[in-house]
């Protein structure tokens, strides 16, 4: 099942501010409940906190009190996670902006080509519901329009002074049946494929280091000599912000590129399983390096990005064990010798050192996948194609805003 989050904006509203400072005060009741009496479970804060709420806001619905509560708890778990990874120093959650999610049975939405009409129950059988209308383009009105065509359900919409977000749910589309296998080599600044039966080609992804070393310098740079903590946290946190999405759009633009071979060529991809890559390094690497791969290689993001993908698009992919495919040889399994072209002593095979492994990854893939079936890709194109645009857009095929098909392929990232 895959999820997508669709955000509409509206201006400040005195009837929804009502309905939010009275969640929000039952928001974080229900949080210092929780914490004191260690208690997460949606039903438990329910049916201690219930009677009271009722009884102090007896104008709401009493939907309203539930998933007040259901806030309540999403607030502690998230709270307590961040705890556990030590990215939390506070006692207490913060509720900076009043949130709460919406139940499903005070939503009603309506949608007529242009507009989407949204309504929302205050009061119980209440005839004067809050309404807002939102006029979608672009991406959001493909997604609006699968949902219409009931395509997709949706998940609790949550609700906010100035937002309202609806997650869209998508059923996975079934994985086809690969006539052949795509082995996809992933290295510092480069993806190096090679397809069983077809050709090799590589994609230069340079970029991506290049941009995390630059605002590493500009991180570097914006806090020297800076005494205030506060500062140099504000300048961290938006060089930070603005690297994380450069690079994530560099990766869902590639990803958009192989799904959309694999797609036409009723092929499965094949990654290298790369779990535990950094405590590698950082074990076994001198220090310079070791900082380089460490902080500006983000390879395990642009694998979760292509398996979502394939998992939305119904791709076959499965990962190998990495050990050995860049000094093996793919022809009759000798030593392969030398540095970036390598050579095997015992067939004379010679090539270079990124497309030979990519071919051992395929080989590998292949030994684990039935090949020759039919192969029904095309489910997954009708999929791509309803949810892209001409120009890449967000969401699951997410962008840097170019033109697919004329890409895809040709070996080279968009300039």
């Amino acid at each position: 099942m895959t999820t997508l989050a669709i955000q509409f904006r509206f201006s400040p509203n005195p009837e929804i501010d009502r309905l939010l400072d009275a969640c929000g005060t039952m928001v974080m009741e229900a949080v210092s409940w929780a914490l004191d009496n260690n208690k997460t479970a949606t039903h438990t804060i329910v049916k201690e906190l219930y009677p009271s709420f009722r009884e102090r806001f007896p104008g709401l619905h009493s939907a309203w009190v539930q998933k007040s509560a259901r806030t309540a708890a999403a607030i502690v778990h998230a709270f307590r996670r961040r705890k556990r990874r030590g990215r939390e120093e506070k006692d207490r959650p913060e509720m900076r902006k009043a949130w709460v999610y919406v139940d499903k049975s005070v939503f009603r939405w309506e949608w007529d080509g242009i507009h989407l009409t949204i309504r929302i129950s205050v009061r119980p059988h209440d005839e004067n519901p809050i309404v807002l209308r939102f006029r979608p383009h672009g991406k959001y009105r493909r997604l609006v329009e699968a949902w219409a065509r009931g395509e997709c359900g949706f998940g609790e919409p949550t609700l906010s002074r100035t937002m309202l977000i609806i997650p869209l749910k998508f059923p996975d589309v079934p994985a086809y049946e690969p006539r052949s296998v795509m082995g996809i080599d992933s290295n510092e600044r480069s993806l190096d494929g090679f397809e069983i039966g077809g050709a090799s080609w590589t994609l230069d992804t340079s970029w991506g280091a290049a941009k995390c070393a630059d605002h590493d310098r500009r991180i570097r740079r914006g806090t020297k000599g800076k005494q205030n903590p506060k500062a140099k946290k504000k300048i961290i946190r938006k060089h930070s912000h603005r690297r994380k999405n450069r690079v994530r759009e560099l990766w869902h633009g590639v990803a958009c590129v192989l799904i959309w071979m694999a797609l036409n060529a009723n092929n499965a991809l094949v990654l290298e399983k790369l779990q535990g890559l950094k405590a590698r390094i950082a074990a076994s690497m001198p220090k310079r390096l070791r900082q380089r791969l460490l902080n500006h290689w983000s390879i395990r993001t642009f694998h979760a990005i292509l398996k979502h993908k394939a998992r939305v698009y119904g791709v076959p992919l499965i990962e190998i064990d990495p050990r050995g495919t860049s000094s093996t040889c793919p022809v009759c399994g000798g030593s392969l010798r030398g540095r970036v072209e390598l050579t095997c002593p015992s067939c004379g095979l010679s090539g270079n050192r990124h497309i030979l492994a990519a071919w051992n990854i395929a080989r590998r893939g292949q030994a684990k996948l039935p090949i020759g079936g039919k192969g029904r890709a095309e489910e997954g194109i009708a999929l791509f194609h309803r949810l892209q645009s001409p120009r890449w857009g967000q969401g699951v095929v997410g962008a840097p805003g170019r033109p697919l098909p004329a890409q895809a392929g040709s070996g080279q990232l968009p300039s």
